[in-house]
This record gives structure tokens, sequence and C-alpha cells, in this order.
């Protein structure tokens, strides 16, 4: 069943995390224990959650270790990225939810300035906002937005917003773009997620930097080609998504349309040649 996020109405005493920050992480506790150790020297309103995907390396009990009510652990057995995020997912209680890799950097006004939105809110029909991140050198990864309100898709198909950004939405709407993963895939694209919060909702655009964005070799950028593949169905079921977006109205663009059909052939494709070689390579049971 998908991950169970805290009701955004609550009233118990959780309800005083304007911001979940969730981040999964496997085997990377030179990473990670001095990220969760600088986000919660920072002041404010938030929590950070973190689920440890079967990491070998200590990360879970270094964690542990840290004294602070605003830090939720969570681990299990390494099932991947995608179920590492549902998993950091469950453990959140903010209002607000904001994906994070534990491989980044959030600056300290960056983080200031997403609280002071989160308790702000956003105008009705909104699902939260969207940020800039800049690379290692201090440039701004991808495009200027546009635009202050906006949606996803749009962004991305009708204003050719590209690069890596961050977004932060509210728990109600991604707990309903949320899926689960019976068959365990191993990554689930979080843009299928924003572009599922798309078809009903827009976002605020926010010109600011709030973070950086840090391309290791051996990160999902790095191999998403080859991630992209052997993952076949969510990538079909994210072009679908691309599809119906286009009939509710929510982008004009007719090459990005175009694109989704074509990929929603290629990546179905794939995922039927894949569930094929699965069913044809699978050892046979025993004859009594």
């Amino acid at each position: 069943m998908p991950p169970q996020l805290r009701n955004e109405n609550a009233e118990d005493e959780t309800s005083k995390f304007a911001l979940s920050i969730c981040i999964p992480s496997y085997n990377r506790r030179a990473l990670i224990e001095p990220l969760v150790r600088e986000l919660l020297s920072f002041e404010g309103p938030f929590e950070v959650c973190v689920h440890v995907d079967g990491s070998t390396d200590g990360t879970e009990s270094a964690l542990r270790a840290i004294n602070d009510h605003r830090l939720s652990v969570s681990a299990g057995q390494n099932r991947g990225s995608a179920e590492a995020l549902l998993s950091a997912f469950r453990l959140a209680k903010g209002r607000y939810v904001m994906p994070f890799n534990d491989d980044d950097h959030l600056y300290r006004d960056g983080l200031k300035t997403i609280i002071h939105d989160c308790i702000s809110g956003v105008p009705q029909g909104c699902a939260g906002f969207i940020y800039h991140l800049e690379d290692e050198r201090g440039a701004r990864v991808g495009s200027d937005f546009p635009k202050p309100q906006s949606n996803f898709l749009e962004l991305r198909a009708d204003y050719k917003v590209k690069g890596d950004k961050k977004e932060v939405v509210l728990a109600e709407p991604l707990r309903s773009a949320l899926g689960a993963n019976p068959r365990g895939f191993r990554r689930i694209p979080m843009s299928s997620y924003w572009s599922k919060i798309a078809l009903r909702h827009d976002v605020i655009c926010r010109d600011h930097v709030v973070g950086q964005k840090k391309y290791l070799a051996d990160g999902l950028t790095a191999n998403i080609s080859r991630i992209k593949n052997e993952n076949a169905l969510p990538m079909a079921k994210l072009y679908a998504i691309h599809i119906v977006g286009y009939t509710k109205g929510r982008y004009r663009s007719l090459p990005f349309l175009a694109k989704a059909i074509a990929g929603l052939l290629v990546y179905s494709i794939k995922a039927i040649a894949f569930d094929l070689f699965k069913a044809t390579c699978a050892p046979k049971p025993l004859s009594a």
C-alpha cells in the first residue's frame, strides 16, 4: 500500500513541523551523517526523515546516535531508491514534504526561505513551491522560471524549463500521487509524482537558490540511461501521465505530447520484453 503521510490538518504535537526533509541513503555514511548534523544545526519548525536502505557502513547506528527530536530514522533491507524514498516519506509528519538527496547540500538561508514559504502557505489550487539549485561551481542549474505560478508539466513542456530544481509540496497532494510498488521496482522517477500532482495542482515558482546539486560518479544522474531501461514500466507510466496531462489541458506543447506517446510505446515494449525474458529464463521447478 502507498506510504501513509501524516494528515496536513492533524492537530497533535507533530503538526508543529512545517516541513519534513525526506532523505533515502545507501552506504553513504560519510555524506549523510554530516548532512543531517548540519541540517539539525539550523533552527526552525522542520524535521529530517532518513531511511537507511540496507547500508553496511554503520550509517544507521551513526544516525541513531544523534540526539534530536527532529530526526526520525528507519532502516531495512536494500530495496532500491524507490522503496527507500517511500519509506522516508512514511516517517514524515510535517505539513510540507521535501525529498532530498544525501549527496546534495541545503543552504541555511535557503532553508529559511523554504520554511517561511511553508508557514505562509499557498493559494487555493496550489500544492507547493519550486526553487532553484546551483552546481558545485556556483552556477544556477537549468532554466529560469517564466512566471510566478505554473504547474510541473507546463514548466517542462511549454516553457522548456530544464535542470534539477528543488520541489516542496503539501503532504496531502503528495500522498495522493504516491502509489504502491508491488513489483519492487528499484527506481520510480520522481517526475512521475510531480507530473501526477500537476494534473490537478499548480505550484509557486520561487526565484531563489536554496541549495547545491552535486553530480557524483556513482549517483543516479551518471547512470540514468541504464537505470531507466532496468525499470521500464515506471517510465512507461510516466509518459502515460504526460499524455493525460495534455488531455486535461495542463500543457499545450505538441512536441512534448509526441515525445510522451513515443516514450510510452518504447518503454512499454521494453517492459514487456523484460517480463518475457524473466519468464523464459526463470528456473523451472523440478518434477517429482
